[in-house]
């Protein structure tokens, strides 16, 4: 495993130009956001009970989830075509580790590292602005619950591109579902009751942003939803795990 993670970043390393050009794309797209809010909260004072420090903080956390999700499941994007279509997966059932490892490790986008450091400094924003400092026990745990956060994303992502074991399509629904991810980064009782369920049940994206950023909040009522953080996305990885193997059984190999 050290070893294919170290070919992957010698292979992005090898050509700089590229790695410098999506460094630098991924932080202008990741400054847009805390910049639109900046300039929204300039001009009123609260956006449906939320100050612009929490708002801010939600923000922050969602878009440190989303680079993490990109430099770690990036490959999900590419196994339809690429590697079911394309074959390339016969190359990894081949070698002597888990494939689904291999596919993610073959594709790691440290392009998207700004986006994650820029999601901590906006954090920080947020409390500078006045958002009250959480607890030290809680900071402590800042890591571990952008790690529930990030399997929670990357759980259902995978269950959506395992589909592509079944319906042999070139396109992908990954971009439509992450689509719903916009809506994370904003306090979900913003929204009607229809979306906030699907967010939190159907498809809990909530707990890659809002629900898992609320546990630093000062909102008790959402303590019991961001405490959840933790089993979801344990939960969301398994059974986004089943579904890569339960795919991966029914791969006919490009060559026979």
């Amino acid at each position: 495993m050290r070893a294919l993670l170290a070919q992957r970043l010698k292979t992005r390393l090898a050509y700089r130009g590229d790695l410098v050009a999506g460094l630098l794309s991924g932080t202008l797209l990741a400054v847009v956001g805390p910049v639109f809010l900046g300039a929204l909260f300039q001009h009123v004072g609260s956006l449906g009970g939320w100050t612009a420090p929490e708002v801010l903080f939600v923000w922050g956390y969602a878009d440190t989830v989303s680079g993490l999700f990109y430099i770690v499941f990036q490959g999900l994007y590419s196994l339809n075509r690429r590697y079911i279509l394309g074959g390339e997966l016969d190359r990894l059932l081949v070698r002597p580790v888990d494939p689904y490892v291999q596919l993610l490790a073959d594709n790691l986008a440290i392009e998207e590292v700004p986006t994650v450091v820029l999601g901590l400094v906006v954090m920080g924003l947020a409390v500078v602005w006045g958002l009250p400092l959480p607890s030290a026990g809680r900071l402590v745990l800042l890591p571990l619950w952008l790690a529930f956060s990030l399997a929670a994303l990357g759980g259902i992502v995978t269950a959506v591109a395992s589909l592509g074991f079944h319906l042999h399509h070139r396109g992908t629904a990954i971009g439509l579902v992450m689509q719903l991810t916009t809506f994370v980064r904003y306090p979900l009782d913003l929204f009607a009751d229809p979306l906030r369920w699907l967010l939190t049940t159907a498809l809990p994206f909530g707990f890659a942003g809002f629900y898992g950023a609320a546990f630093f909040l000062p909102r008790p009522e959402f303590t019991t939803l961001s405490v959840l953080t933790g089993p979801v996305g344990a939960a969301s990885l398994a059974l986004g795990y089943v579904a890569w193997r339960f795919g991966l059984a029914r791969y006919t190999s490009a060559g026979g």
